[in-house]
This record gives C-alpha cells, sequence and structure tokens, in this order.
C-alpha cells in the first residue's frame, strides 16, 4: 500500500512517520521547499521528542519520500492548517487546494482522509464535490472519503500519535 500525506506538520508528518514504520511507503507532501529538503535529509522541522530517530529510520529505509506536489496513491490523507481568518472564521483554503490537488489522482478504491481541524459538514460539502468533480468519479462507489479529527498534543511526552487511537 501506498498513502500521500498532504501536510507535513505537528500531525501530518508524525503520522506519515507512524505510516511509514508499519510497511506503508509514504509520499509525504507540503507546499514548503525548505520542510521537503529537511524531511528528505531525515531532519525535523518540528519539536516532537523522539521524533528525529524514527524520520531518519524511515527516510533512511525508502520508505518516506517528500515532494511539493502529491502523486497518485492508494489513500490520501489531508492534514494542512485551518488557521483562523480575521473574522474568526476557519481558513479552508488550504484544504480546498489539497482536494483540488489531489483530485486528478483519483482511481476506483482510493481512500481520502480529512484530519485537518474544521466545521461540520467540510468533508461532505467542501471536499466531496470537488474531489468527484476533478475526477470523473463518484464518492461511495469509486473512491471513500471519510474524516478523523486530530486526537494528539504535539509535544506531550505521555499521549503521542503512536498511542493515541484513531477515530475515523
Amino acid at each position: 500500500m501506498n498513502a500521500c500525506f498532504i501536510g507535513l506538520g505537528y500531525i501530518g508528518l508524525p503520522t506519515a512517520i507512524i505510516a511509514a514504520s508499519n510497511g506503508i511507503r509514504v509520499r509525504g507532501v507540503d507546499i514548503s521547499a525548505d520542510v521537503v529538503e529537511k524531511t528528505n535529509a531525515g531532519q525535523l522541522h518540528i519539536i516532537e521528542p523522539g521524533l528525529g530517530e524514527k524520520l531518519k529510520k524511515v527516510v533512511d529505509d525508502g520508505a518516506l519520500q517528500a515532494y511539493t506536489t502529491p502523486a497518485a496513491a492508494d489513500a490520501f490523507f489531508i492534514v494542512v492548517p485551518t488557521p483562523f481568518k480575521g473574522d474568526h472564521q476557519p481558513d479552508i483554503s488550504y484544504v480546498r487546494s489539497s482536494a483540488e490537488a489531489i483530485a486528478k489522482y483519483l482511481t476506483k478504491g482510493t481512500m481520502v482522509v480529512l484530519e485537518s481541524t474544521t466545521y461540520p459538514g467540510t468533508t461532505e460539502e467542501l471536499l466531496k464535490p470537488i474531489l468527484e468533480q476533478g475526477s470523473g468519479l463518484k464518492c461511495g462507489e469509486d473512491f471513500y472519503l471519510g474524516f478523523s479529527p486530530e486526537r494528539v498534543d504535539p509535544g506531550n511526552l505521555i499521549y503521542k500519535t503512536s498511542n493515541t487511537p484513531k477515530v475515523v
């Protein structure tokens, strides 16, 4: 199986490393060339105790490679920021542009999971139409779409990405 993680920040990078550590070939995608360069060098750009050695191992093993653009995958995970705008509403432009970027790579059986923190309805009302239109495929028949809320506390030494259950 291969997966494409869109967003290599405090949630995306640790999650991508866990996937790569468990036999999944991972393509990490970030708009920052600096993040891509550091990731491919096995260097962390975030502060997360104990994660640096794991990143170096999966990069050295060829299980995780970073790029600035997505490619075909069995599963896509959208893990991009949703900062607040001036009107106290989440800026979902990164979610939208991520969906537009991956839509052309969807094939029958592909899974897409939104993990970014956002308001109820984003998956069905925003992502689904973008993915269907961009791919020509039908959600629920040709590809699968889900939401998995972020459930980790970056930097927490007890509850980490690796020991926090995921809900999809």
